[in-house]
């Protein structure tokens, strides 16, 4: 019954941690993608939008080296700049090449900041709130084995007697 309730809470350890921390990066990643394929900056700046609510306002989740690339902070700003752009384009033409040259210089930049958050996921699953979790997961572990190494003891003791 303990490993079934240990294989239970792993589960849901592991959901939660997803949930939270990578899934809204990863819903973010989504938005881009169909920001950087969409051909009007109205429905660009919708995507974006959306991808900004889901990405972190700040903070970068490379503890070791951080850089600028995985700063969630420094995207959002970019992803500011890319909406002001957007707007911009969106009194042009649509068939300029000022208005082709603006969509392109666009998603160019959305699929590098792709790449970026891309690049910054695998951190994110060690986060202080993971490394919590698998704190607590370890310590029952540890503590699972102690009351079966007990109980296992004290049986052979009555089975002695």
């Amino acid at each position: 019954m303990g490993i079934i309730g240990l294989f239970v809470l792993a589960a849901g350890l592991s959901y939660y941690g997803y949930a939270n921390t990578v899934y809204p990066v990863d819903r973010a990643l989504g938005n881009l993608a169909r920001a950087a394929s969409t051909q009007t900056p109205y429905e660009l700046a919708d995507y974006i939008r959306a991808a900004k609510t889901d990405l972190p306002k700040s903070g970068n989740p490379v503890w070791a080296f951080p850089t600028a690339r995985t700063d969630f902070g420094l995207i959002q700003l970019e992803l500011d700049r890319v909406l002001s752009r957007a707007n911009s384009i969106a009194s042009l033409e649509p068939h300029s090449s000022a208005y082709s040259t603006g969509m392109s210089d666009i998603h160019v930049t959305l699929f590098a900041m792709q790449k970026d958050i891309i690049d910054a996921i695998p951190y994110m699953y060690v986060s202080t709130t993971n490394m919590a979790i698998s704190a607590v997961w370890i310590a029952i572990i540890l503590g699972l084995f102690t009351v079966m190494r007990r109980g296992k003891s004290r049986f052979q003791e009555l089975d002695s007697q």
